[in-house]
């Protein structure tokens, strides 16, 4: 029987020929995400607006797709708060409708990209902490916010880039390595990073 790969989890058991063969499944490195992505709420302006500025709402930071991560070993994902990204995004990046949005839409404005990833529900943020509750829904929401430098937001989003890197934090500009831990690539909750912002 083929031993697995070191570092990634396998999946639970299953007795079948080809578990016996090659032995037991392992979860695909960028599989497992632990957030509820809720895709069908990406169209509430409500909720995107209440999940944006709540207090256990975190931000992952990207600059030319490269995101955030801390300087610590093994390599970990950064995560933002509100106060982080602000001085780019607005106060509220989703006061406006969907309908409004198209039809107020001007080429020559640069728009900061601001894409919701899901929600985790897995636990409480912390203590202090309370979390996000929208209908059936609670946990902490999470959001990718490119802070690439270009058009008339390039002093905002410097701003912002310069703030992370004071803190130590890097861009994980290598798009084909896959050196983060098996655990925080495919399940980062199991990280401590997952939680802690930057």
């Amino acid at each position: 029987m083929a031993s697995s790969f070191p570092g990634l989890p396998e999946l639970p058991g299953d007795d079948s020929m080809l578990s016996r063969k090659f032995g037991r499944e392992v979860a695909n490195y960028f599989s497992g995400n632990p957030l509820n992505r809720l895709s069908f709420l990406r169209t509430d302006h409500t909720f995107l607006h209440s999940a944006f500025a709540h207090p256990a709402a975190r931000f992952l930071l990207v600059e030319d797709l490269a995101p955030a991560v801390e300087p610590e070993k093994p390599l970990r994902l950064a995560f933002a708060t509100f106060a982080d990204v602000s001085p780019l995004t607005g106060p509220d990046p989703f006061a406006k409708t969907e309908a409004e949005l198209i039809n107020d839409f001007n080429s020559e404005e640069t728009q900061t990209l601001v894409l919701f990833l899901g929600i985790d529900e897995s636990e409480s943020l912390s203590a202090s902490t309370k979390d996000f509750a929208y209908k059936n829904y609670k946990g902490s929401p999470y959001f990718a916010v490119d802070i690439t430098a270009r058009g008339d937001s390039v002093d905002k989003a410097k701003g912002v880039s310069d703030a992370a890197r004071a803190k130590g934090q890097s861009f994980h500009t290598n798009v084909r390595a896959m050196n983060l831990p098996a655990g925080e690539g495919n399940n980062p909750r199991t990280a401590a990073s997952w939680r802690r912002p930057c």
